[in-house]
């Protein structure tokens, strides 16, 4: 058995109520349609994912290049997604005996539990294959019909449900492996149902009894299989999966202060001996390595941490490398391209971006630093910026070694400090400064006798009847 997997995503979801298409809904800070995805590539061995969408480039950005997408330019429903990809060159030309199908909205699907399906599949691979579970409350979810035998001879829509249909507890997870060969034949026989109009998955299930191809049903735990159409089954989601992920670094030696207020997402690494703090909030692709300690408040995407390395309370890192033993925080915004190398600080209220901070470097207070290079030992006093914006262009600001600034400086880009160089206080530098030397850009002190007495008698008198 050779198979493709068919990811359906091409519904607009109106019962979430939302302008964002359901697909690219964010779940724990990745796109609803990256979970069955993922599942999909981490099979064993892993499958050709190929989606079927209708035309929303919103959602086709949500995934890696080279991801197949097929439009459904027709919305006649389910079979006509699955029909979209059966029809496709793509599948049709390639080398794939079966198709296994799948909706993009059942984000806590796993390889694990896709995997042990097709296995079983594969034991009767003529058969019509699908994944049935039972619910306390099936909802509008289809039923299974079940013969006195005990074999699957339909599945039955919700809006075709009797009382006594309603009742019934094992439902369909909307998980199929079908062959090529059956659905050349079938799917043109299907029509649209008589009162929605739509063409429903579903109705192979009839057809392959009336053909006598066997059905085969795979169980499934409810939570692996459950799909999300409205906002509350999204939060219910991710309450599974925040639990999920969290128990799994709990596992791996990492310290949680307060599971329940830290957030992880699916695509984050996190290495033993790590301790994370109440409100931490890690997205992407972001990997923090062995010993870290993340602040409480702190929001990580995209972001490489080292060993060793501190983020101090509420800072918020983008798409950045933190070194070794860096320390950051608290309250610190480091903006996409920001790098830290080894034991560099970056304190609270500074704001990095695009920026190169060297080993040992500090920049510790109320700063801005951008698309600059700050070379290594080198101590930005409080108040230092890099002034890298023109009007027009950016500019660079480059920072030797062992370079002491001090407060109140500001850089006007393009400019450069030689190493070993001192900037005097409330400088600002226009100019190249050689290493060794020392700048100094002020406007000279003036004291004038008896100045300050005048002033403080004229704003008395002009402030007289006025509330405090």
């Amino acid at each position: 058995m050779i198979f493709d997997a068919a990811i359906l995503a091409a519904g607009h979801g109106t019962r979430m109520r939302s302008p964002v298409p359901k697909m690219a809904t964010p779940l724990l800070g990745e796109p609803l349609i990256r979970y069955p995805y993922d599942a999909v590539c981490r099979m064993n061995p892993p499958a050709r994912a190929i989606f079927a969408v209708a035309g929303r480039d919103s959602i086709e950005t949500t995934l890696p290049d080279g991801v197949l997408w097929i439009h459904q330019h027709t919305m006649d429903g389910t079979l006509g997604a699955l029909e979209a990809v059966f029809l496709s060159p793509d599948f049709e030309n390639g080398r794939a005996t079966h198709l296994l199908t799948l909706n993009g909205d059942a984000p806590l699907i796993s390889e694990a539990l896709l995997g042990g399906f097709m296995t079983t599949a594969q034991s009767e691979p003529d058969a019509f294959w699908f994944v049935a579970t039972e619910l306390e409350e099936p909802g509008r979810y289809g039923r299974v019909i079940r013969d006195e035998k005990g074999e699957v001879v339909e599945v039955r829509e919700w809006v075709d449900l009797d009382a006594s249909d309603r009742a019934i507890r094992e439902i369909n997870a909307g998980i199929y492996c079908v062959s090529k060969r059956f659905l050349e034949r079938s799917i043109s026989r299907i029509k649209p149902h008589p009162e929605k109009g739509e063409r429903f998955l579903t109705s192979l299930f009839a057809l392959a009894s009336e053909d006598g191809v066997p059905v085969r049903s795979f169980s499934a735990g409810p939570e692996s299989v459950l799909g999300v159409n409205t906002q509350e089954e999204l939060a219910d989601a991710a309450r599974i999966l925040h639990r999920k992920i969290n128990a799994h670094w709990m596992s791996q030696g990492v310290t949680f202060w307060d599971p329940l207020s830290t957030f992880i997402g699916p695509g984050v690494m996190v290495g033993p001996g790590t301790v994370l703090y109440p409100g931490v909030i890690l997205e992407g692709e972001t990997s923090i390595a062995e010993g870290c300690r993340i602040g409480p408040g702190c929001h990580l995407r995209n972001v490489r941490v080292g060993s060793g390395a501190t983020i101090k309370g509420y800072s918020v890192l983008a798409d950045s490398v933190i070194e070794e033993s860096a320390v950051v925080g608290p309250f610190s915004h480091l903006r996409p391209g920001s790098h830290l190398e080894s034991k560099a600080h970056v304190g609270n209220f500074v704001e990095i971006k695009k920026a190169r901070i060297g080993r040992g470097a500090k920049v510790n207070h109320l700063s801005y630093v951008g698309d600059a290079q700050v070379g290594e030992r080198s101590n930005l006093g409080a108040g230092t910026i890099t002034c890298n914006f023109d009007g027009v262009k950016k500019h660079e600001t480059r920072i030797g070694k062992d370079v002491f600034v001090g407060s109140d400086t500001q850089f006007v880009a393009p400019v450069s400090v030689g190493d070993g160089a001192v900037i005097g206080a409330g400088s600002t530098i226009t100019e190249d400064v050689p290493p060794g030397a020392l700048a100094v850009s002020r406007v000279p002190q003036e004291n004038r006798e008896g100045s300050g007495d005048k002033f403080r008698s004229r704003t008395k008198d002009e402030g007289k009847g006025e509330t405090p």
